[in-house]
């Protein structure tokens, strides 16, 4: 396994700056949560806190005036193919639906390792709201009784829910997205000014960075025109080239695209029956998900239903 993510923190300089201020006073809480909404950017901003402190004493550090990792770095490259002997990140498996308490568990066994020139160790908890009933509370347990010299960041999505007694343990930091900043951050990201040519059934809704840039990519993959791709023609392309099938993003993301198909819909007509055609499908695709039921029928039947009925 190898991990991803940007070299470049597109926002929240203040609040970085805020902990690597506390870092130079010796004043960093070891117990960290970090929460917002999803996709804003909680778990680069982690791995960027995370590569400022294990790189602090590396040649290619922590570029802290413009908040970004060298790709030199001793540290990062060893994090991102997970061999730092430093650091342990638990997050949850494609094929699990929750994080295990088996995970806590070699988590456990890493901390009660010796540390690697006495330094400190960082243990990243990501999507922590995955975690189940078992490992919620083997991990509340390492909270309160492992050393403070081990540090704990855990990512929250502030829709779901996690343990109060965790959430006690913890210094809470929320991220708050302003969604104005969404032109610039996909801006710096692909060197070039290509908000502007996204469709405007994508502005219509208030959509995070994350899923943004990510959809630009593939419509890019997929020889596509960013501008002319409105979320209808889209969704066609999903369904025809079954890229539910092919493309993770779109596994994962397919509920995306019908939240902002129906919203799209309501805006321009405002007739309230797009919101409930809108429940009724999250509702099935919920449960198609929950029973790995077929797929494809479930596509055939939303285009069928909704795309060819609602469009003519």
């Amino acid at each position: 396994m190898m991990i991803d993510y940007s070299l470049k923190l597109f926002s929240y300089k203040k609040l970085f700056n805020h902990f690597v201020f506390l870092d130079q006073k010796n004043n960093l809480p070891s117990r960290i949560i970090i929460t917002g909404q999803e996709g804003i950017g909680k778990t680069t901003f982690a791995f960027h806190l995370i590569n400022y402190l294990l790189s602090k004493d590396e040649i290619n550090k922590y570029d802290i005036e413009e908040n970004k990792i060298n790709s030199q770095s001793v540290s990062y490259n060893l994090v991102k193919n997970l061999s730092h002997p430093n650091f342990n990140l638990i997050t949850k498996s494609d094929v699990k639906k929750d994080i295990e308490i088996e995970q806590v568990r070699r988590m456990i066994n890493f901390l009660n390792k010796s540390s690697f020139d006495n330094n400190k160790k960082i243990i990243l908890i990501d999507s922590a709201e995955d975690l189940n009933n078992s490992s919620s509370n083997a991990l509340l347990k390492s909270l309160e009784e492992s050393n403070q010299q081990n540090i704990f960041i855990l990512t929250h999505n502030s829709n779901r829910k996690i343990l109060d007694t965790i959430k006690s343990r913890c210094f809470i930091y929320k991220l708050n997205f302003n969604f104005t900043e969404v032109s610039k951050i996909i801006s710096e990201y692909f060197g070039e000014n290509i908000y502007d040519d996204l469709n405007d059934s994508f502005k219509l809704v208030n959509n995070n960075p994350n899923f943004l840039i990510n959809h630009i990519k593939f419509i890019k993959e997929n020889n596509l025109n960013l501008n002319s791709s409105d979320i209808t023609k889209v969704i066609e392309f999903i369904i025809s080239n079954k890229s539910y099938k092919k493309d993770s993003f779109i596994s994962k993301k397919f509920q995306t695209y019908i939240e902002i198909y129906f919203t799209n819909k309501y805006l321009k007509t405002k007739d309230i029956k797009y919101y409930d055609n809108l429940l009724k499908i999250v509702t099935e695709n919920n449960l198609i998900n929950k029973y790995n039921l077929d797929l494809d029928s479930f596509f055939i039947k939303f285009e069928d239903k909704f795309l060819r009925t609602l469009n003519n």
